[in-house]
C-alpha cells in the first residue's frame, strides 16, 4: 500500500486515515450493549446514581462522566470519550515516538487493543491520559515531570490503580538489548510451566487495597492463575522470539538513532514488562495491571515492521512478513474465540 498513489498523495493519505478512525468511533459507539462482556455493566451503572456508583467503588471522574451524560440523557457520550481520550492518547505517543500513522492504526487493531476497549471503559480512558502524559517526558521544557503527574494523577480519576504507571520515568533508564530479552523469555516461561508466577504476584495483589476490598467476595479473582494453558502462551513465546531477532539483528547497526534514545528505552521496556506479566498465567488483576502496557505493544511491533534496517533485502521482508503475519493471525483467532465478547457484532 505504501507505493500505491492514495499513500503517496498526503491528503488521499489523511483521508483514508480518518476514515479509519471515524469507522472504528463509529463502531465503538454504535454497538448495541451485548457486545462486550462488560458494557452491559456500563449501561446499567448510567442508570445509578453518582452515590450508587460509589459504593461500586467506582471512581470520581467515571461518576462525574456519568453525570454529564444523565444531564444530557446520552448514554453515547460515554463510549464516545472514551475512545476519544483513549485512542488519540495511545497516537499521540505513537507520534512523538515517531511511529508511522497507518502502522499504529493497523497494529492498534491486529493486537486486540481496539477490541478491548469495547471493555474497561474506565480503564481505557486511564490509559489514554497516561500515553498523552507520557510525551510531555520527551519535550524540553520546564516542568515536563510535574505535567506527566498531573496526568498519572486524571488517570486515578478514572481507574485508581494508574498509580502503578508512576515508575514509567525508570523506563527511560534501562536499556533493553537481545540477551535481556532472552533471559526474560526463559524466567517468563519458567514462572508460567512452574506456577511461580501467580505465587510471587499473589501478595503484592492482596496488598492493594482497592482490588483487596473491591473482590472481597470473590476471592479466586485475585489468587486464581486464570485459564491460560500452554496454547495461550505460545503467542507469548512467539512475541519474545520476534523480540529478540529484531534487537539482533539490528545490533550492529549505528545509524538507529532510536535505539539509543530515552523513547527506545521507554518503549521497548514497557513492551518487555508487558511480556512478563504473562507469567501470573492470566490472573484476573496482573491482566488489568498488564492492559496497561498495551500501548507499548503496539508502538514496539510498529518499530518492528517499519524501523528494522537489516541489510539483507530477503531476509529484512521475511521478519516484516513474520511479524505482520502473527498479528494477522493472532487478531483472527481471537475473533474465532470471540475474546472479549465482541461476536456478533449487534448495532445498538
Amino acid at each position: 500500500m505504501r507505493n500505491s498513489i492514495a499513500y503517496n498523495n498526503a491528503i488521499l493519505r489523511k483521508l483514508i486515515l480518518a476514515s479509519v478512525i471515524m469507522l472504528l468511533l463509529a463502531l465503538t459507539i454504535f454497538r448495541g450493549i451485548t457486545v462486550g462482556t462488560d458494557y452491559m455493566s456500563y449501561n446499567s451503572y448510567y442508570y445509578s446514581s453518582s452515590a450508587e456508583l460509589k459504593m461500586q467503588y467506582i471512581e470520581n471522574g467515571y461518576i462525574l462522566l456519568n453525570s454529564l451524560a444523565r444531564s444530557l440523557n446520552l448514554f453515547i457520550i460515554i463510549p464516545m470519550l472514551e475512545f476519544a481520550i483513549s485512542f488519540f492518547g495511545m497516537f499521540s505517543l505513537a507520534k512523538v515516538s515517531k511511529c508511522n500513522d497507518f502502522s499504529f492504526v493497523s497494529m492498534y487493531i491486529l493486537t486486540y487493543t481496539y477490541m478491548q476497549s469495547f471493555n474497561a471503559l474506565r480503564q481505557f480512558i486511564a490509559m489514554g491520559f497516561i500515553s498523552f502524559g507520557c510525551t510531555f517526558l520527551f519535550r524540553d521544557r520546564k516542568g515536563k515531570t510535574l505535567w506527566f503527574l498531573l496526568f498519572i494523577l486524571l488517570a486515578c480519576q478514572f481507574h485508581s490503580s494508574s498509580l502503578i504507571m508512576l515508575i514509567i520515568p525508570l523506563f527511560m533508564k534501562f536499556h533493553v538489548t537481545s540477551t535481556k530479552v532472552f533471559i526474560s523469555g526463559i524466567v517468563t516461561t519458567i514462572l508460567f510451566a512452574t506456577g511461580l508466577g501467580i505465587k510471587i504476584t499473589q501478595p503484592l495483589i492482596m496488598m492493594n487495597g482497592h482490588y483487596a476490598t473491591k473482590y472481597s467476595d470473590s476471592i479466586t479473582f485475585l489468587t486464581s492463575s486464570g485459564n491460560k494453558g500452554i496454547i495461550q502462551f505460545l503467542p507469548v513465546i512467539i512475541q519474545f522470539i520476534l523480540f529478540y531477532f529484531y534487537l539482533f539483528l539490528n545490533r550492529e547497526d549505528k545509524d538507529l538513532f532510536y535505539l539509543k534514545s530515552q523513547k527506545y528505552n521507554l518503549i521497548f521496556t514497557g513492551y518487555l514488562i508487558f511480556l512478563i506479566l504473562y507469567s501470573a498465567g492470566g490472573n484476573g488483576v496482573i491482566d488489568r495491571i498488564q492492559m496497561f502496557f498495551f500501548v507499548f505493544c503496539i508502538i514496539a511491533n510498529c518499530y518492528f515492521v517499519d524501523k528494522t534496517v537489516i541489510r539483507s533485502v530477503n531476509l529484512k521482508m521475511l521478519y516484516q512478513l513474520l511479524v505482520i503475519g502473527f498479528w494477522v493471525l493472532y487478531c483472527v483467532l481471537r475473533l474465532v474465540l470471540n475474546n472479549a465478547g465482541i461476536v456478533p457484532y449487534i448495532l445498538g
